[in-house]
C-alpha cells in the first residue's frame, strides 16, 4: 500500500496539491493512513517521504522497514531538476539536498536495512530486499 496513492485515492487531491493548500492536514491524514496501514497484517506499506516522525516513526519501530535511499542526483532526475533548463525557484536544488539530508538522519533510526537505488532497475532492488528477508526469516 502506497500511503500518497491512498491519500489521492480517498481525497482526489494529489500529494503535492494537499502540501500546497494544507500541508497540516494533510500531515494529519497522511499519519492516520500509514498507522492504519501498519497495523494491517501482511501489508508492505510505501510511507511517503514525510511522514517518518512522530507516531509513525515510533510505529516503524516495531515492524521491519527497508530505506530505498535515494541521492541527490536520482532524486534531481526523478523530481525534474536535472533537465537541461531546470525550473529556477531560488536554490531548489540545495533545498533538495538539504532536505535529503535531513530525512536521512531520521530514516537511518528507524530502518533495519538500507538499499542504495541509484541507477539501479527494480528487479535488483527487490531481490536485495528479498534475499534480506529470507536471511531474516532463517536466524
Amino acid at each position: 500500500m502506497d500511503s500518497d496513492e491512498q491519500y489521492q485515492a480517498m481525497t482526489g487531491t494529489t500529494v503535492g496539491e494537499a502540501v500546497i493548500d494544507d500541508e497540516a492536514s494533510f500531515r494529519k491524514a497522511e499519519q492516520q493512513i500509514v498507522l492504519e496501514a501498519l497495523g494491517t497484517a501482511g501489508v508492505v506499506v510505501a510511507v511517503g517521504s514525510g511522514a517518518v516522525h512522530g507516531d509513525v516513526a515510533e510505529a516503524l519501530r516495531l515492524v521491519p522497514v527497508v530505506w530505498l535511499e535515494v541521492g541527490l542526483p536520482d532524486t534531481a532526475r526523478r523530481t525534474g531538476l536535472s533537465g537541461a533548463r531546470p525550473l529556477s525557484l531560488g536554490n531548489v536544488r540545495g533545498q533538495l539536498h538539504e532536505m535529503l539530508k535531513a530525512r536521512a538522519e531520521v530514516y537511518s533510526q528507524v530502518a533495519d536495512l538500507v538499499v542504495k537505488t541509484d541507477g539501479r532497475i527494480v528487479e535488483s532492488v527487490a531481490e536485495e530486499i528479498v534475499g534480506w528477508e529470507t536471511e531474516r526469516d532463517d536466524h
